[in-house]
């Protein structure tokens, strides 16, 4: 015979099953943390158009680049909402030659007070199915920065270009 004592049986749902509720919110908690890893630190996918063009720059490119003037330059520093600090610099390319471009890629350097190169980048400023550039006609762009060093002496960065590519209409 028992003497009346009986262990507690777990919660049961209405088909007898055993509720699993630390269970699942173990697992609602482990996905909504994974989530919102990867939207704050891991950010947006890049852009692999961006990513990976490279224009051509031989000699026929080469000749063309004086005709290209890079100016109104005009830099900017922002927060983001993760107290991370973005470097921006703004400016127009004037196509002063004889041909249309479809792409323009620029090494843009910062250098720190002793005239050193603290940061070295080549991006594309005109790039993408519908970019072109007639000639005699200026292109606005805009290029962020997310680490640029402490080193930087806060002056502009200088700007020239490193790969051209000339649109199909001029060949």
């Amino acid at each position: 015979m028992q003497d009346g004592f009986e262990p507690p049986l777990p919660p049961q749902d209405r088909d007898g099953m055993i509720l699993r509720h630390p269970l699942a919110i173990a697992v609602a908690t482990l996905l909504g943390l994974l989530a919102l890893y990867l939207v704050l630190f891991r950010g947006p996918a890049p852009n692999p158009s961006v990513q990976q063009t490279r224009f051509p720059f031989g000699p026929p490119e080469q000749a063309y680049a004086p005709k290209l003037q890079f100016q109104n330059f005009e830099m900017s520093r922002a927060e983001s909402f993760l107290n991370q600090e973005v470097t921006y610099l703004a400016g127009d390319v004037l196509n002063s030659g004889d041909r249309a471009l479809s792409g323009i890629e620029a090494t843009i350097e910062f250098q720190d007070d002793m005239k050193q190169i603290a940061l070295r980048e080549t991006r594309p400023v005109l790039f993408g199915s519908s970019a072109l550039l007639p000639p005699g006609k200026t292109a606005h762009f805009e290029i962020s920065f997310d680490h640029v060093p402490a080193s930087w002496n806060m002056q502009l960065p200088t700007v020239r270009v490193a790969g051209l590519q000339f649109a199909r209409t001029d060949r």
